[in-house]
């Protein structure tokens, strides 16, 4: 979490929405993301992928919705520059819920965080605080290919439920739930079985508020975790709740020193290759050429 200090200024969601037209002279694209927070993660990343690209800041706007809103206020249309919002993929794809705009470029996997889980980055992380090991053993030691696919496994029945829950407006938390709260305490990398059956008697007393019986809270979720069923591992579960058990799972094979949640995935976002993001990329560049050969039309 970011502390402001009470001496220095703080700008409201709306300067900061505003806060993009100081800089048309110094971005080729203005990026908009949802969070505060991952502000310096976008911004590692967004150089990383569009390296011909100035980039002197991006801008965080408080949320999806306020993303949307930017995207769409009649005040920010007909501009010289180009927009790209970059919004989390979420559940939105698997509930019908996409926001269709031009400029509105969703991730491809769940969350940024899904695009940073890189074995060869998590060894290089190692490395780093123990540079003295060798990579093969490290690779050997964690292998990271097989746990994180174990690790997808494993979340999927959970955010099923988690997909249910959003699709009947439950009202229950779930993806913004820690990951910790469903797993062993002194194995936080391993999932408690009694978390989960926990978390579904939960839904089913939620369910029973707004009139659904038993029965009919597993008939309504029958068709969502069918839909589920069909998404990949990368559509259905969160990034953040996957990076959250390999930093545990990593920190128990190997001592990071005192890093945190957050510089372990900056960290990742660093010795990634954004591999799985170059879809991604290419449909922003495909978005600013068309911008541009509007802007050259109407010129």
């Amino acid at each position: 979490m970011r502390v402001h200090s009470p001496d220095l200024p703080t700008r409201s969601k709306n300067g900061m929405a505003a806060l993009d037209i100081f800089y048309a002279d110094f971005n080729d694209v203005n990026f908009y993301v949802e969070d505060e927070e991952q502000e310096n993660l976008y911004f590692e990343i967004l150089r990383k992928l569009f390296k011909r690209v100035r980039i002197a800041r991006i801008f965080p706007l408080g949320g999806k919705s306020a993303v949307f809103q930017h995207a769409t206020s009649e005040a920010n249309q007909g501009t010289g520059f180009f927009r790209a919002y970059i919004v989390d993929r979420d559940f939105d794809h698997l509930l019908g819920r996409q926001f269709e705009h031009l400029n509105v470029f969703y991730l491809d996997r769940f969350c940024i965080e899904n695009h940073l889980l890189e074995p060869a980055a998590m060894v290089e992380l190692v490395i780093e605080s123990q540079p003295k090991r060798r990579r093969a053993d490290v690779e050997a030691k964690l292998s990271m290919d097989a746990r994180i696919a174990s690790f997808y496994g494993d979340l999927r029945p959970l955010f099923t439920l988690f997909l249910c829950a959003q699709s009947l407006n439950l009202g229950v938390r779930n993806c913004s739930s820690p990951p910790e709260a469903f797993c062993e305490p002194k194995r936080l990398w391993e999932l408690r079985s009694a978390a989960m059956t926990t978390y579904r008697k939960e839904l089913i007393a939620a369910a029973k508020v707004i009139g659904l019986g038993p029965d009919q809270f597993d008939s309504q979720c029958e068709p969502v975790s069918l839909r589920a069923s069909t998404a990949s591992d990368y559509e259905l579960v969160s990034g953040k709740f996957m990076a959250a058990l390999l930093f545990h799972y990593v920190k128990s094979k190997y001592s990071l020193r005192s890093i945190t949640f957050e510089s372990f995935v900056f960290r990742l976002a660093k010795n990634c290759t954004l591999r799985s993001m170059r879809t991604f990329a290419a449909r922003v560049r495909a978005g600013r050429r068309l911008h541009r050969e509007a802007t050259k039309r109407s010129a």
